[in-house]
């Protein structure tokens, strides 16, 4: 019988024009050349409307010409990381028993045949459930019958997934009626749609459940937002079953499943949710917003570490093409609120070291250990990696502390001694209100939001959260195919894969979190110089840089669990500042600029070579596998 076909949603539908085709077949990237485009002209408009503006030093920190190539570089970034970031429509109204056994009864048309079957599965009402969590279907049976009466089985359903299509795939089937039964309470099923291949049937629901809460025509009435086939365009995948779920949690007032990391992070992700939608979009919105935004602050922070201009903007340029950043932000993960939070408390720390404390009102510098403080907590209330580089931090200031204190007794009479004195201590007793206090605060304070526990919020119940997270990291014994070490880090050896899955149109998704090796290469060089720089000629930025990559890393070397490549991304901020450091060093020598063109250069062609395996854009399984140049690299 033929039915109707519906338009559905569907990432493949760029996949029909001629300039994806061609992409595909030239570059092997179905959005390269689109990408490209975009990327030109609205470098050709920035250029157009920046060369009328006035030519003086903008706001006294850069010049025109600087401001220019940081916002050509900014908005090419933002539009390869926003380019096919995830759809914004997907089904948010579930269906959940309100009693077990309960059978729901489906009508197809007469005579008609499917050999698919999708279901999505989300999270339910929690608050509903004191026993356990709404998610998933357990122990249920999906049924087809030709007269309504006697029923022959299709398949049993033991599902656990968040926000996942799940297609299974029958022979042809011929049933007009199909039921669906539950046996158990923490049921969950957001949409259930019957293909034939590609045509998606026509559904009713012959039970009477009007008066539920939950009521079973849930379960059909979105059925344009599922896709012919899905992608991690459409739904979540890797840690993302873990982090938009608590935050969906947080937005709707659930009660959440228990998380492993600080809240604020998800929070930021939970607020993303309430404004723009509960779909992949809404969810990877707040991560691929501050990985853009993290491309001008590193930037401010190289300002303030090199005087040489071309430094910081040559690794601005390198940062935006690292392989971990683009993955990363495009991923609903805490990782890019965690670095966006560590690079400002190195910023502010920064500015704080070279702020006097005598010499200008003592407000001025401690305006800046407060800023210090608060990305301290702020970043710690994301996740605790942040605590290792606040050690960094902390070396960092009993260092200038010490420094500020030789200098002042070489430079400066008797007579001013007290009033050095009297600036280090009030500066001291700050710093525990800033360091210890607001970061304590801020992390009590964000989990006003969340539903923790089924008792509601109290000191006591963060405290035994932050004892059950510490308790997870420490015994957490689980192994993972794609783990690695900080070893295997330093070198690039093992890629985490995320994802993988082909389309109806042949094509291949795949999406793998590593560095660009380019950069890991010669960053294991540059790092290497940077810590003679700062062992010989103690350079204030040798020494900060040496400093920030050896807390970020230090940590896990000693630590045993199952790690991944992306826990290698604070440090990789430092090892890409240690190149640029190279530059600033050794510019005036011909050679060295070449050399530098050079890594430019060949880092940004493997970031495009690269693009379809970090982005999960089209692409084919040839030419995937062509991109595995070590053993240890999979990409699907």
């Amino acid at each position: 019988m033929k039915v109707p076909t519906r338009t559905l949603p569907n990432y493949n539908f760029f996949m029909s024009s001629t300039l994806a085709k061609f992409s595909l077949r030239f570059f092997s990237n179905t959005e390269l050349l689109f990408l490209l485009c975009v990327c030109l002209f609205s470098a050709v408009l920035i250029i157009l409307v920046m060369s009328v503006l006035p030519g003086h030093r903008t706001f006294h920190f850069a010049s025109k010409r600087e401001w220019m190539a940081l916002t050509i570089l900014t908005c090419c970034y933002a539009i390869i990381s926003f380019h096919q970031l995830g759809s914004s429509s997907m089904p948010t109204t579930w269906w959940q028993p309100e009693h077990t056994p309960q059978e729901i009864i489906l009508k197809l048309p007469e005579e008609s045949t499917f050999n698919r079957v999708v279901l999505f599965f989300g999270e339910g009402d929690n608050n509903s459930n004191p026993s356990a969590y709404q998610i998933g279907i357990h122990n249920g049976l999906l049924e087809g019958s030709a007269d309504g009466t006697s029923w022959e089985l299709i398949t049993p359903l033991e599902q656990d997934r968040f926000c996942q299509y799940i297609d299974l795939l029958f022979t042809d089937l011929t049933y007009p009626y199909i039921r669906l039964t539950s046996n158990d309470p923490s049921d969950c099923i957001y949409e259930i749609a019957f293909f034939y291949d590609d045509v998606l049937l026509p559904v009713s629901i012959e039970s009477d459940a009007s008066s539920y809460r939950y009521p079973p025509e849930h379960l059909i009435d979105e059925q344009d937002r599922i896709p012919i086939h899905a992608s991690y365009y459409d739904e979540s995948y890797f840690d993302e079953v873990y982090h938009p779920r608590n935050a969906w949690e947080i937005a709707n007032g659930q009660y959440m499943y228990p998380a492993v990391h600080p809240l604020l992070g998800t929070e930021l992700i939970a607020l993303s949710i309430r404004l723009l939608g509960y779909h992949p979009f809404g969810w990877r919105f707040a991560g691929a917003l501050i990985g853009v935004l993290l491309i001008p602050l590193f930037w401010v922070l190289l300002k303030h570490l090199f005087s040489n201009p071309g430094a910081a903007l040559f690794g601005t340029i390198l940062f935006s093409v690292d392989f971990m950043h683009i993955t990363t932000s495009r991923i609903a993960t805490l990782e890019p609120m965690s670095v966006f939070f560590i690079l400002l408390m190195f910023l502010f720390m920064v500015r704080w070291m070279k702020t006097s404390i005598t010499e200008v009102p003592l407000s001025h510098s401690l305006r800046e250990l407060f800023f210090c403080g608060l990305c301290t907590g702020l970043g710690i209330a994301v996740k605790w990696t942040a605590c290792y580089s606040a050690v960094g931090l902390a070396v960092l200031y009993v260092g200038s502390l010490v420094q500020r204190g030789r200098a002042f007794f070489l430079t400066r009479s008797k007579n001013e001694r007290p009033q050095f004195y009297r600036a280090v201590m009030i500066t001291i007793l700050w710093s525990f209100v800033f360091f210890l206090f607001l970061p304590i605060l801020i992390t009590v304070l964000s989990y006003l939001p969340a539903h923790i526990t089924r008792d509601g919020y109290s000191i006591s119940n963060v405290l035994q959260e932050l004892v059950h997270m510490y308790r997870y990291h420490v015994n957490l014994t689980a192994a993972h195919p794609y783990q690695s070490t900080w070893k295997q880090w330093l070198l690039d050896l093992r890629p985490v894969w995320y994802y993988g899955r082909e389309d109806s149109y042949g094509t291949y998704h795949t999406i793998a979190c590593f560095t660009n090796p380019v950069l890991s290469y010669a960053g294991l060089v540059s790092i290497g110089v940077v810590f003679y720089h700062a062992l010989i000629h103690r350079s204030f930025s040798s020494i900060l840089i040496s400093v920030g990559y050896l807390s970020a890393l230090l940590p896990w070397c000693f630590i045993d669990r199952c790690l991944f490549a992306y826990h290698f991304y604070p440090t990789s901020f430092f090892m890409i500042a240690s190149i640029a450091f190279l530059y600033e060093q050794y510019n005036n020598r011909p050679a060295a600029k070449h050399i530098a063109f050079f890594i430019g250069f060949l880092a940004t062609a493997v970031f495009f070579i690269y693009l379809p395996v970090l982005t999960g854009f089209g692409t084919t399984r040839d030419y995937v596998h062509l991109l595995e140049l070590i053993s240890s690299w999979y990409f699907g």
